[in-house]
């Protein structure tokens, strides 16, 4: 479907766009706007989690019209549940006091790489939308 394909490919740029500000920052000057606008809304920060966990969810479920299934959409859809679960556990890790093994590891892996993955998802965003036949994206 075309609206999950528009959807991916938004929540892929905003979410990324979220997790990579902090490491543009000091680089890009107009990226201290972005970072101000989502540290300032927090429920914009979990909505577009939600959205890019979702939208990849779905990804990998639907089919745009003659596109291979599953293996099409592959880059993006990861791309959008990593994006997705790296801006909701790290909401959740500023909201809880209760320590996790899991909540740990997920620290560890994504959290702590969240500019590549916010990086990585803008550039798959940025290719799915202009090259929107090709395999994997």
């Amino acid at each position: 479907m075309i609206q999950f394909y528009f959807l991916s490919i938004l929540a892929n740029i905003l979410g990324g766009l979220s997790l990579a500000a902090d490491h543009y920052d000091e680089k890009i000057s107009g990226f201290s706007r972005i970072k101000q606008f989502f540290e300032g809304n927090p429920g914009i920060r979990v909505t577009v989690g939600i959205v890019a966990f979702l939208a990849g969810f779905l990804k990998l479920l639907s089919v745009t019209k003659g596109d291979v299934p599953v293996v099409g959409d592959l880059l993006p859809s990861l791309s959008g549940l990593l994006i997705g679960a790296t801006m909701l556990i790290e909401r959740y890790k500023e909201k809880t006091t209760v320590e996790s093994g899991a909540i740990d590891v997920a620290n560890k892996v994504l959290i702590k790489n969240k500019s590549i993955i916010g990086t990585v998802g803008v550039v798959v965003a940025a290719l799915h939308f202009l090259l929107p036949g090709v395999l994997f994206l």
